[in-house]
């Protein structure tokens, strides 16, 4: 992909605010160890995520209570998620835009950051990305 996905906050205390969707995906939700946190009491701790996944970024509800939804329908299982779509969490709301990549920093002398080891928070979206996958693809199989 020679464009970087980006989520932008385009209603709520966090309007304007840009997060990159690396290879990691996003997490959303009231809990510290999210990548988007919302101060919200309509957000659950872990609400949902945001899963790179064959060159698409999905929407997933992390088992929230009052849901996630995209393009005003209800997120139930995971939804592909693309520039021009509205992701609305609790009273916040996102669209996802596509910047150009940026160069890579080794080329142009500047420092390269050191990868950070993953935080518990990603560790467990990953558990439930695979689980997921692996769902979809036992139903895939019994069809």
């Amino acid at each position: 992909m020679d464009r970087q996905p980006v989520l932008v906050a385009t209603k709520g205390p966090l309007e304007g605010a840009r997060f990159p969707v690396g290879s990691d995906g996003i997490t959303i939700g009231r809990d510290p160890d999210c990548v988007v946190v919302l101060d919200d009491a309509n957000v659950s701790r872990f609400h949902a995520r945001l899963v790179f996944h064959n060159a698409a970024i999905w929407v997933q509800d992390a088992g929230s209570r009052n849901g996630v939804f995209l393009n005003e329908k209800r997120v139930v299982r995971h939804k592909q998620f693309g520039p021009g779509d509205e992701l609305v969490v609790g009273d916040h709301a996102f669209t996802l835009e596509l910047d150009p990549l940026q160069q890579d920093p080794s080329l142009t002398g500047a420092p390269v950051p050191r990868p950070t080891e993953p935080s518990q928070a990603s560790r467990l979206v990953w558990v439930g990305v695979v689980a997921a996958l692996a769902a979809v693809a036992m139903w895939a199989a019994l069809r």
